[in-house]
Formats: C-alpha cells, sequence, structure tokens
C-alpha cells in the first residue's frame, strides 16, 4: 500500500508540473499557473504517505486534483469536453481502489459535485470556451455520469474483493492468533508509523520488553496446552494494565509495549506495570520476568536503535538479583 500510494503522489506531481509546461507553451497562462500552484499541495500529500497515513495522503491528492481539473476546464478554451471523463473518472478509480469505503463515498460526491459545477457554467456559456461556439449540454453530463460510476462500481468491486482477502491476510501476517495481539510483524509496522507520525523528537516514547522466565521448562513442565493458558493470561493482563498503548507479543514468552507522549519518570512507572503484569500464578504456574526499557529519542533516534537499546536493558534485568527490571542507565 506504501509503494502504491507513492508512486501515485510522484505521479500526480510530475503530471501537474508537466501540464503547467505545455500549457505555458501554448500560451495558457491561467492555467499554467494554476497548475505550477497544485504541484506543492500534491507534494504535502507525501508528508502524509511517509507518516503511515495513506488515507490522508489519497483524500488530499485526490481533492487537489479535483479542483485543478475543475478550474481548469472552465479556463480552458475548449471548454469542458472528452477530458473531464478521464480525469474525473481516474480521481474515482484511485479513490475507489485506494480508499475505505467512508472516504470512497466522501471523493466520490466531491468529484461529481466539482465536474456538476463545470458542466453547468459551459452549458449556462460561463466557461472561457472559445475554440468550439457549441457548448456542453446534458446528455454529456449524463454521460459523464455514466462513465464515471462505471469506473466507480468497477474499481470499488475489485477492491472489496481484493482487500478482503488480503485484509484477511494481512491481519492474520501481522497478528498474533494465541493473545489477539499484534505479533512481531505488526508490531514492528505499527510501532514505525506511530514514532514516525510524532513529528518531532521531543515527544518522548517508551519501548518495554518483558520476557517470561525458562518458558521452554514451562512446557515441559505443564504440556503445551496448558502454556498456552499462560500465555493467554499473560497477554489479557498485560493488555489490561497498559491499555491505551500498543501491546504485542513478539516471541514464544516475550511481550513488548510501545507508548507515546511520557515525561519524567513514566518510562520507568510503565515498565514497573509490565513487571508487575507479568509476574503471577495461574493454573498451578508461577509466572516470573525480566522487564527492560528504552526511552526515544533519549536512548536511540529509530525503532531499530530503541529496540536495541530495551535488548540490552532485558539482558540487564535478566542477570539481576532481587527486582528483575532495568533501563539503559542500569545496563551491566
Amino acid at each position: 500500500m506504501s509503494v502504491i500510494v507513492r508512486v501515485a503522489i510522484v505521479a500526480a506531481t510530475i503530471g501537474l508540473f508537466l501540464h503547467s509546461t505545455l500549457h505555458a507553451m501554448l500560451g495558457h497562462r491561467d492555467i499554467a499557473v494554476l497548475s505550477a500552484l497544485a504541484a506543492p499541495l500534491g507534494i504535502s500529500a507525501w508528508g502524509f504517505a511517509r507518516a503511515g497515513h495513506h488515507e490522508a495522503a489519497i483524500m488530499l491528492l485526490s481533492c487537489v486534483l479535483t479542483t485543478v481539473t475543475t478550474l481548469v476546464l472552465i479556463l480552458n478554451p475548449l471548454g469542458v469536453h472528452d477530458v473531464a471523463i478521464t480525469a474525473y473518472g481516474g480521481i474515482v478509480l484511485i479513490a475507489s481502489l485506494l480508499l475505505s469505503r467512508r472516504n470512497f463515498f466522501i471523493i466520490t460526491v466531491l468529484t461529481i459535485a466539482a465536474a456538476g459545477i463545470a458542466f453547468v457554467l459551459d452549458i449556462t456559456g460561463h466557461t472561457h470556451r472559445e475554440v468550439v461556439a457549441r457548448h456542453s449540454e446534458w446528455p454529456q453530463f449524463a454521460i459523464f455520469l455514466l462513465v464515471t460510476g462505471v469506473f466507480a462500481t468497477i474499481g470499488r468491486v475489485a477492491a472489496e474483493a481484493l482487500l478482503g482477502s488480503l485484509g484477511a491476510m494481512r491481519i492474520a501476517a501481522a497478528g498474533d492468533a494465541l493473545t489477539g495481539l499484534a505479533n512481531r510483524l505488526g508490531f514492528m509496522a505499527h510501532a514505525t508509523a506511530l514514532i514516525a507520525s510524532s513529528g518531532t523528537p521531543r515527544v518522548t516514547s517508551a519501548l518495554v520488553l518483558g520476557d517470561v522466565d525458562e518458558f521452554r521448562r514451562i512446557k515441559v513442565l505443564v504440556g503445551y496446552a496448558a502454556t498456552d493458558r499462560v500465555v493467554i493470561e499473560a497477554g489479557r493482563r498485560l493488555a489490561s494494565a497498559v491499555e491505551g498503548h500498543l501491546v504485542a507479543r513478539i516471541g514464544d514468552g516475550e511481550f513488548a509495549v510501545l507508548a507515546q507522549g511520557l515525561d519524567g519518570d513514566a518510562a520507568g512507572a510503565l515498565a514497573r506495570k509490565v513487571h508487575e503484569a507479568l509476574n503471577f500464578e495461574f493454573s498451578g504456574v508461577d509466572v516470573r520476568c525480566a522487564v527492560g526499557f528504552a526511552r526515544y529519542p533519549r536512548d536511540a533516534d529509530g525503532l531499530d536503535a530503541l529496540m536495541l537499546a530495551a535488548e540490552g536493558s532485558l539482558l540487564s534485568a535478566k542477570a539481576a538479583t532481587g527486582e528483575r527490571l532495568a533501563g539503559p542507565a542500569d545496563r551491566i
């Protein structure tokens, strides 16, 4: 999805630059200036895509292209002609393939409304049409609606069918079937987006890792079925203790929590909550764990480095006696 969205943004931005250049060469200064001014707005969608907000990026890009298309058709000496079908139809098609159902309907309604304005102005003779004396007629608008409706229907049906199967696969790939939490793949993807969306290093995040002691030994002692129940209980207790934060099971007996907007000693307090949640007795099993944590940007400048810093703290906690909880400053 990320690659598709970024390609769409780059293609649209290049298209706006070329459109501006072409009309400047033809002497259509108003249209050239309009396209040139719209290009930076298209580029701004890149920021949303980079932060992982793909819906917002496509919504912004669609609104920019719809506005530009409408104004170009009004200013164009050719008036509203066949380009309206291809331009508006392309916007609706992209929206149908890449947006959620709700946002797809919003963009479709906005596009049809904008097209309606362009056609009405052309029919009533209020556009800059010069080349052809005869203006658009209502049957042309009806044909436009029919063709755009076909584009929207085909694109949305294909998207629903494709994303239905891919969505289930993505959930299965990014989720832990046993606990219902995110797995390592899902956690890394979501955590990367969260840290990128913070927008400033001044927003402090904390990554806490908790590792259940002797997990393989527990399997041997109580069996796989009982161990699964222990893991489920650990996940439930952890999710309840740190509600509102990103929680994942990233290994057999290893859990991760990512929290944002922390200050002062909040990271240590969060780590203590994780430590308390993962030390319990259940079905005759005495569960104990070690917990390590690291802070962004104080201890690391990216997710990979943050994971390494937290793993280092976890190793220190495992080697400690007494309360086995450690942060970067407590490493051995």
